[in-house]
């Protein structure tokens, strides 16, 4: 079965240095932000915002919305996905983060991420009852 996953999609390890580049380069043509954590060259984490979403974060994000899904993704990690809903009703994505795992210090990193691209804190949290979730956001 990985030898067919492999084919159809690249190896794992190519397949994320691929990503990695493609990131870098859509910040940098986008004016967005990202960062990239890899141990031993394996991505580890990372977090992506565009400058799109900022500005839409800036305007939205007195009411946001915290998720993460549980490694449906090409990598097999948690992806940490905050939402806002916009004056039209739609919910519209203003930050995506991949996790190395759904523990505490994991969320702790990509929420400080997201924090130091707010002007201002949001005045309500949504979130499912993930306990490392509400500890690594109250800190």
């Amino acid at each position: 079965m990985k030898k067919i996953v492999n084919l159809e999609n690249g190896i794992l390890s190519q397949d994320a240095h691929e990503f990695s580049k493609m990131l870098e380069k859509d910040a940098q043509e986008r004016v967005g932000y990202s960062q990239i954590e890899t141990i031993n060259g394996k991505l580890s984490s990372c977090y992506y915002m565009s400058l799109r979403m900022k500005k839409i974060a800036e305007i939205f994000s007195d009411v946001i919305i915290v998720d993460t899904t549980h490694k449906t993704n090409r990598f097999n990690m948690p992806l940490l996905d905050i939402v806002v809903i916009n004056n039209l009703g739609h919910t519209v994505t203003i930050f995506l983060s991949l996790l190395g795992d759904q523990k505490q210090g994991s969320f702790l990193w990509a929420l400080s991420k997201f924090k130091n691209h707010l002007k201002k804190e949001p005045g309500v949290i949504f979130s499912d009852d993930d306990e490392a979730l509400v500890n690594g956001n109250s800190s």
